[in-house]
């Protein structure tokens, strides 16, 4: 009897996780398609095949679902640079570094919902407020913590790694990243790699030991 009841139990949840997976891809392509203004529940409970109240059941509005769906997009964030060790020189460890943030910026479709993120700053502030602090500022402390590692190593000098790290994703941001936000049809170009390069070496001119 334990046994029926455990796997009515796990099949339940199996049930619950596969409807929650089925919202999730076709709230992050209604979002992508529509913007957070123009997305409907109803259009996303049809497109996940369940129904509108069962969405609710989920999600108690669009607003928590939109803010879901860009934590869940950015969820890799905390895996983003696990393969990435900070052995080797330090030139090599931030280029490869800034090599993933970019890949991830460009192949998980994350440039194109902070475009939606950004424009519904005014209709929706707290989910940009959000945002910004459980993605970007955690992506910050992330790649501090691995400049404080090159720091113990003594293969930078001693300073504010916080700082660095905004200052050398802004190099990159600028000339890579920009564009790409204001032009969905931008790519990375041929010279990224020169360009990640160039930031990484202004980097450690001023930073390297």
């Amino acid at each position: 009897m334990k046994g029926q009841e455990l796997g009515l139990e796990q099949y339940r949840r199996s049930v619950k996780e596969n409807k929650k997976a089925s919202i999730l891809a076709a709230a992050h392509k209604n979002f992508l398609k529509n913007g957070f203004s123009r997305a409907a529940m109803a259009d996303i409970a049809r497109e996940a095949d369940v129904s509108t109240a069962t969405l609710y059941k989920h999600f108690g509005s669009k607003e928590e679902l939109f803010a879901f769906t860009v934590s869940e997009t950015y969820g890799p964030l905390n895996d983003e640079f696990n393969d990435i060790k900070p052995t080797g020189n330090a030139r090599e460890v931030l280029y490869k570094l800034m090599n993933a943030f970019l890949a991830f910026q460009f192949e998980k479709q994350v440039i194109a919902l902070m475009r939606i993120v950004i424009a519904e700053v005014p209709t929706a502030p707290e989910v940009a407020i959000n945002a910004y602090n459980s993605i970007i500022i955690r992506r910050y402390a992330q790649l501090a913590s691995i400049a404080d590692n090159l720091m113990e190593r003594k293969l930078l000098k001693p300073h504010d790694t916080k700082l660095s790290i905004m200052l050398l994703i802004g190099m990159i941001r600028e000339v890579l990243v920009w564009p790409a936000l204001f032009d969905a049809n931008v790519t990375l170009p041929a010279n990224a790699d020169a360009v990640i390069y160039e930031a990484v070496d202004n980097y450690l001119a001023r930073y390297g030991a």
